[in-house]
């Protein structure tokens, strides 16, 4: 029996598909969106929702946050092309 009737052989994963391998980039502007409103909705909720009022400090505070992190994240994402792990794939 040669190579080419072998049924037993192991055959490489397609390249795209349901069967092939996940993908394991992620989207930097996904990423910096997520991360801004991670960031941003909770200090955002704090300082509207005080029992001695609103406090528009903490309120700026929470989106000016969620901004410098959600950017420099996304830019870090961007410029490691989307792969955040760089170690041995599972």
């Amino acid at each position: 029996m040669n190579d080419d009737e072998d049924g037993w052989r192991e055959s490489d994963p397609p390249s795209h598909g349901p069967s092939a391998p996940p993908s394991l980039r992620f989207d930097p502007f996904s990423t910096a969106l997520g991360v801004f409103a991670a960031v941003a909705i909770p200090l955002v909720v704090i300082g509207y929702t005080r029992p001695s009022g609103s406090n528009g400090a903490i309120i700026a505070l929470g989106i000016v946050l969620g901004l410098v992190l959600g950017i420099a994240v996304g830019v870090w994402v961007a410029r490691r092309d989307g792969r955040v792990w760089r170690g041995p794939q599972l």
